[in-house]
């Protein structure tokens, strides 16, 4: 590991830089756990939502016996000899339709055809593919191979049972999730009510589009990732505007922000320089103000991280590729932590590297790679550029490598891990 002399010196005039991890736990442990609100939603529009309370069924899933695919139900004691050679002969007293119960009693000698879903006769404890059956004439039927007890049956309750929790508090509700909620009848659940996240850009230069009157502007792309990013979180973003490189201007927006938002995400200005104003706005705004100025990452090294009454706010660089990452490694965990759930993730995958990559001790780097299929595995190729300033760097990416602090050099051919944030493609 490096000195003090030697991170003083790449600090660019931080005084301190604090590890990805203990900067993520002190200001994790400073939100604490706030309190969850709850709403109801109806289920046709629950899709990603944080489920606010345990579901519980009340009902058995299946509500009867039932058959699993089409065939015959009958006794499997009558066909334990039944071969293709050797067919076994049973009459046929009556067919189970899907939309009721069957009514009929099978004995000895007997069967009932039965369709996928369809209930389950008394007196039959197997139901036989009707491929393995061949029809002889009217009432009359062949097996040709023997059956087991339960075969092709679903049996009440084998899916949920009344009184057990199909569901569990904090989980993202999914397709399937849905279709469960459905089979028990229910029409509305207690959900997370979405955290309102502000976002608010800074700079004198930045516009909401480009045009050809304003040279020398630079439109503002950080806003609307981040939004995006926040909503695929399950947060609402809230668009607090451009702020121009005020202290007045600053403070006035990010006191808006505390006041109607759940957390504040601010981009630009976080920095050591005279035009950073926004960790000293921050501090002015109310306590315990900054938490972390300065982590040791790269990209996204002038992060701040602060609590305003009550209000985390993340102080992001302004390059959008240091805005990205920097969301990712906060923003991801400090909106699940608002919603009561875990933290979302993307897929990890182990890929060997193509090339060698070298960063300095000390810091943590976020490497945008490309991951490709071969015949020996997945195979993950640096992006030649890695500056902050392009975002390209993102854009043609589908992994990101985060390499740690105590290494500086990994060689081509060695195994890395990656996290997936596209198509993964030969």
């Amino acid at each position: 590991m490096v000195d003090e002399v030697q991170l003083k010196y790449r600090q660019q005039g931080f005084k301190h830089v604090t590890k990805v991890n203990d900067a993520l736990r002190s200001f994790l442990d400073k939100v604490g756990n706030p309190k969850i609100k709850l709403e109801f939603e109806h289920v046709d529009r629950s899709l990603g939502r944080v489920l606010g309370a345990n579901v519980l069924a009340h009902q058995f899933i299946p509500r009867n016996d039932r058959a699993t695919v089409d065939g015959y139900a009958l006794r499997s004691s009558d066909v334990q000899i039944a071969s293709e050679a050797k067919p076994v002969v049973l009459r046929v007293v009556g067919r189970s339709n899907i939309h009721g119960i069957c009514q009929a009693h099978i004995r000895p000698g007997q069967a009932v055809a039965v369709a996928t879903g369809s209930s389950i006769p008394s007196g039959a404890d197997a139901i036989v593919m009707v491929e393995c059956t061949k029809i002889l004439r009217a009432g009359e039927v062949a097996v040709l191979s023997p059956s087991a007890p339960s075969q092709n049956i679903s049996r009440r309750g084998e899916d949920v049972r009344p009184g057990a929790i199909v569901l569990m508090r904090g989980r993202h509700i999914r397709p399937q999730d849905i279709g469960m909620l459905k089979a028990l009848g229910v029409a509305r659940i207690r959900v997370v009510r979405k955290p309102r996240i502000g976002i608010i850009s800074t700079g004198d230069e930045l516009t909401y589009s480009l045009t050809r009157n304003k040279p020398g502007k630079v439109v503002d792309i950080n806003r609307p990732a981040l939004a995006e990013m926040i909503r695929e979180l399950g947060g609402v973003p809230m668009d607090l505007g451009l702020a121009r490189d005020e202290e007045s201007k600053i403070l006035a927006v990010l006191r808006e922000g505390v006041r109607s938002c759940n957390a504040v995400v601010v981009t630009a200005g976080s920095s050591v320089g005279e035009r950073d104003l926004v960790p000293r706005c921050i501090n002015r705004l109310g306590r315990p103000g900054m938490l972390v100025h300065g982590v040791a990452m790269r990209p996204a090294m002038p992060t701040g991280l602060a609590i305003v009454n009550g209000t985390p706010i993340l102080s992001l660089p302004g390059l959008p590729v240091s805005a990205i990452l920097g969301f990712r490694v906060f923003g991801r965990p400090l909106i699940a932590r608002l919603l009561g759930t875990q933290e979302t993730t993307y897929p990890l995958v182990k890929a060997v590297l193509k090339e060698q990559i070298t960063k300095p001790l000390g810091f943590a780097a976020f490497m945008r790679v490309t991951l490709r299929r071969s015949r020996d595995g997945l195979v993950a190729e640096p992006l030649k550029v890695q500056r902050s300033s392009v975002l390209m760097s993102l854009v043609a990416a589908n992994g990101i490598a985060t390499i740690p602090e105590d290494v500086a050099t990994i060689d081509a051919g060695q195994q890395i891990e990656a996290e997936v944030i596209g198509e993964i493609t030969p």
